[in-house]
């Protein structure tokens, strides 16, 4: 019902605005304003832990072991810069404690969200990240409860800052930070987090983390989605 109401206050603050210039500014403004709406009634999704998971302390989290290495994923767990950047990327807090004997690498290119037809959704380095979220403005129109919105280039700070770094955890060590994913194409019920885990001196792997995940559509939130 607010967003009922907030879109009916822009649509005709719109709509005043546009009685002062010439039809055809009018109609390809209605038209981005048309295309600006679908980009905003988007749904965005969610990820939890499926029922087979092995769940951690943490709120929303799983976690899975293989030859010595832990892995803790925590599920929308990002509150940083944009604060919407659920919206357009699928943020994953990563914990990797090595309690093994290998030097553990830790590449992007080892991570991945895999559908159950085996499509696979690389983690993107945050340097490689390019497109644009969309920030709320605080506080909105005085005369209007409309929500306004401002783009944001990714990635952020926050978002580079945060990142897990690239390198090697030893034994006894331990590694944490934010991959960052792609959102998925195709409509889906359930996905699965990936990891290979490779021995940094022979750069042969030994071993794999797979936690189960439950792909669930937030209700309720307006969201836009940017091509990156």
């Amino acid at each position: 019902m607010k967003f009922i109401k907030q879109s009916l206050a822009l649509i005709l603050s719109w709509c005043l605005a546009l009685c002062t210039v010439p039809l055809g500014f009018r109609v390809a403004v209605l038209l981005v304003f048309g295309f600006s709406m679908i980009g905003c009634s988007a749904k965005r999704i969610v990820l939890v832990p499926a029922p087979d998971a092995k769940l951690a302390a943490e709120p929303n989290s799983a976690q899975a072991s293989d030859e010595g290495v832990s892995v803790l994923m925590q599920a929308n767990a990002w509150d940083g810069y944009p604060r919407t950047l659920e919206r357009d990327l699928i943020p994953i807090k990563v914990t990797i404690r090595n309690t093994g004997g290998h030097d553990v690498a830790i590449r992007y290119e080892d991570f991945a969200l895999v559908t159950a037809n085996n499509h696979h959704y690389s983690d993107i380095p945050p340097d490689q990240i390019r497109g644009y979220s969309r920030e709320l403005l605080e506080p909105y129109w005085a005369y209007s409860d409309a929500e306004q919105r401002a783009e944001v280039q990714l990635p952020t700070e926050a978002m580079v800052k945060r990142a897990m770094s690239q390198g090697v955890v030893v034994p006894g060590g331990e590694t944490s930070g934010f991959l960052y994913f792609p959102r998925p194409t195709e409509l889906l019920q359930t996905i699965t987090f990936r990891a290979f885990l490779v021995d940094a001196e022979t750069k042969q792997q030994f071993g794999s983390i797979v936690v189960p995940l439950l792909v669930r559509p937030l209700h309720g939130v307006h969201a836009h989605s940017s091509s990156l």
